[in-house]
């Protein structure tokens, strides 16, 4: 498990680094398909900065909604389940807790799936294989 432990550290490590390359206030949608980025400090940008345009505002929302500081939490959220699956291994190789091992793998599985389409993944990794 190893492999995909590195494999999905790498994946969240690259979703870091781009949600930190971007603006790190919220976004929101305009009714015109607009997504902007508001500024924290309102006497430095009074009008919201536009981060980008969708076909309409359904797509805008979704944008938005999935804007850096979401990315964020959520790789925070997946590295805790990976710490999660180390301990639970590490207490299994002491000898204690081994059935709590399997369903943390599983854990793992779903997680990398989200990335099937990067050349570096296993199709021995997904779910049932």
């Amino acid at each position: 498990m190893s492999d995909l432990v590195d494999f999905l550290r790498a994946r969240i490590d690259k979703d870091e680094a781009l949600a930190r390359a971007c603006a790190a206030a919220p976004w929101r949608a305009l009714p015109a398909g607009q997504i902007v980025v508001d500024s924290p400090d309102s006497d430095a940008a009074p009008a919201p900065a536009p981060v980008a345009s969708a076909e309409n505002l359904t797509y805008a929302e979704h944008i938005a909604r999935h804007d850096p500081a979401r990315v964020l939490r959520d790789v925070e959220t997946r590295r805790r389940l990976i710490a999660e699956y180390e301990k639970n291994a590490w207490r299994a190789s002491q000898g204690r807790g081994e059935q709590y091992v399997d369903p943390w793998e599983t854990t793992l599985r779903l997680l990398a799936e989200v990335y099937d389409h990067h050349p570096a993944y296993q199709e021995a990794w997904r779910p049932g294989s």
